[in-house]
């Protein structure tokens, strides 16, 4: 096992790694479509559920996030008309979330500004070996954790 002092100083390289990422992702999304990352990020799992309008808690269950964060990102969402909540009359507590066209759009302006950021500040950096063995090990972390599901880290893309 690797000495605490290791362990600390690549946990402090993980974390600033992941904010400077997410920094530089939001800042591209933002200015390209006027999305927040975990916004886009809930767009983006929308048109990836293909065989059916995924719940509200199925999606926030995939972005790690708390109900009610996830209902704030559904508000200014569905606001600005870009996703439409839906309540299926058997089951009043069940609310689906559908991708309206709108959102298709501005969803396709932040994947271009998405997919070029993370080039840039990414996938430019290292090599596809780098890439696979980086995966490697989150996977690794992520089994450890308890917290690996198959369709929140590895979704059909």
């Amino acid at each position: 096992m690797a000495d605490l002092k290791n362990q600390v100083a690549t946990w402090m390289n993980l974390t600033q790694t992941t904010r400077v990422l997410d920094a530089r992702l939001e800042e591209r999304i933002r200015d390209a479509a006027d999305l927040s990352l975990a916004e886009y990020e809930t767009l983006f799992r929308l048109k990836l559920a293909t065989d059916h309008p995924p719940q509200m808690s199925e999606i926030a269950s995939l972005l790690i996030n708390s109900p009610s964060g996830m209902t704030r990102i559904a508000d200014r969402l569905e606001q600005d008309a870009l996703i439409a909540r839906e309540t299926p009359k058997d089951n009043r507590r069940v609310v689906l979330l559908c991708l309206t066209e709108k959102g298709e759009q501005v969803l396709e302006k932040a994947e271009k500004a998405f997919q070029a950021a993370l080039r840039e500040s990414f996938a430019d950096h290292l090599s596809e070996t780098d890439l696979a063995e980086l995966r490697r090990m989150m996977r690794k972390l992520l089994l450890g954790n308890g917290a690996w599901h198959e369709a929140r880290c590895a979704p059909p893309l």
